[in-house]
């Protein structure tokens, strides 16, 4: 027997017990030859099966069954049927959104027109590198103090 034959008979031990007859009907055809070589599993499932046997069902109180009736009537007549509601709408929230966004915007213009970004700016934006500033990447203006720290 492979080992998802072997899981599959063991779920269904676990699910519905020791015997075929409460077995699903796909799993009872494919899966009742194999019984012989469960081994442990079907005799702890037999043993559920006896103590499950043994317990009894919990006496039912008088009347219970005509308040159950009565108040489910009561219920469905006073409750809606929950798949008739509209849908709620949606909160109105976009106009919030739109309020950093606008912002962002006008501050990319303000900053842009006034041209305080044009030295930072790669070329490709501001079609030319700022006026003296041969390295744009700012590598040849650092300060070198590896000479200080190292005397």
């Amino acid at each position: 027997m492979d080992d998802n034959m072997k899981q599959r008979l063991q779920a269904v031990l676990a699910s519905y017990g020791a015997d075929p007859a409460r077995w699903p009907k796909a799993d009872r055809d494919a899966l009742e030859h194999f019984l012989g070589s469960t081994g442990d599993d079907l005799g702890e499932a037999a043993a559920i099966d006896r103590i499950l046997d043994l317990a009894s069902a919990p006496p039912v109180p008088a009347g219970l069954e005509s308040r159950l009736l009565s108040r489910l009537s009561k219920d469905v007549r006073s409750t809606v049927v929950p798949f008739a509601r509209p849908a709620p709408k949606p909160a109105r929230s976009w106009p919030w959104a739109a309020v950093p966004l606008a912002a962002s915007l006008a501050l990319g213009i303000y900053l842009g027109a006034a041209g305080d970004l044009d030295g930072i700016l790669p070329q490709a934006v501001t079609g030319d590198l700022a006026a003296g500033d041969d390295d744009p990447s700012g590598v040849d203006a650092a300060t070198d103090y590896s000479g200080d720290v190292l005397s």
